[in-house]
């Protein structure tokens, strides 16, 4: 994926070095980079910019994203990180210092379908399927909580199973319609994945598995073999 704000990378990687081994944070304004102070009480772990500066940065045009980075070895957004990014309803861009990694997360739903970089709870295969039907059927889907990464390898977990039909879909059978929902058991006893028909008359699914990007595939031989429902929403019957 394409980040927005590649021309402020220098820049951002500087104060993020300055600051080591603290984390730096910012916030990104009118397409300008403005350092903040980080006010957190562990700062080695966390940041949280300091009132001021971000009284400050508003004061100056359109807040458009907020940076930090991690000076430590973890190379994603912790649950936390996204969490925090949803609830600002603004990208997030991070630096991660040990691997020279860049980062962006953004919560509005608007990214490419396909190329997708794997961020648990807010670009998964279900972020994949909520924005689909957001942008192609104007339904608008619950985001569920998913828990710390890796809980849906747990029994307990069947975040899909707990909620998809109050969500509105029915299992169906007959042929495959655009939007149609692909609920797959991978190396597991229940469901612990989903796909979507994007393009019905290619058989092309559109899926988002962990830790790869966002793509397409064709649907049937293996995916067929570990699908257990395909269901379709109500209003699209």
């Amino acid at each position: 994926m394409n980040f927005s704000f590649n021309h402020l990378h220098a820049e951002m990687k500087i104060y993020a070095l300055k600051q080591f081994p603290e984390e730096a944070c910012g916030l990104i304004v009118n397409d300008k980079f403005i350092p903040c102070k980080n006010v957190h009480f562990e700062p080695l772990t966390n940041f949280a910019i300091d009132a001021k500066n971000y009284a400050k940065a508003e004061k100056k045009g359109t807040i458009q994203a907020v940076f930090h980075s991690h000076p430590g070895k973890l190379n994603t957004f912790s649950m936390h990180d996204v969490q925090s990014c949803k609830e600002s309803k603004l990208p997030w861009v991070m630096y991660c210092t040990v691997t020279g990694e860049w980062f962006e997360i953004d919560p509005s739903g608007n990214a490419p379908y396909i190329g997708r970089r794997w961020q648990y709870g807010i670009y998964d295969c279900y972020s994949l399927f909520r924005d689909f039907y957001r942008r192609e059927f104007n339904i608008a889907l619950d985001d569920f909580s998913r828990g710390e990464e890796g809980e849906w390898t747990k029994p307990e977990w069947r975040m899909f199973e707990k909620n998809v039909e109050r969500q509105g879909f029915v299992d169906i059978e007959g042929p495959l319609r655009k939007g149609d929902m692909l609920l797959m058991q991978m190396q597991s006893s229940f469901i612990n994945h989903a796909g979507f028909i994007a393009i019905p008359e290619r058989n092309v699914f559109y899926q988002h598995l962990t830790d790869r990007l966002s793509g397409e595939s064709i649907y049937g031989g293996y995916w067929a073999k570990v699908t257990n429902r395909i269901m379709r929403h109500k209003k699209l019957l």
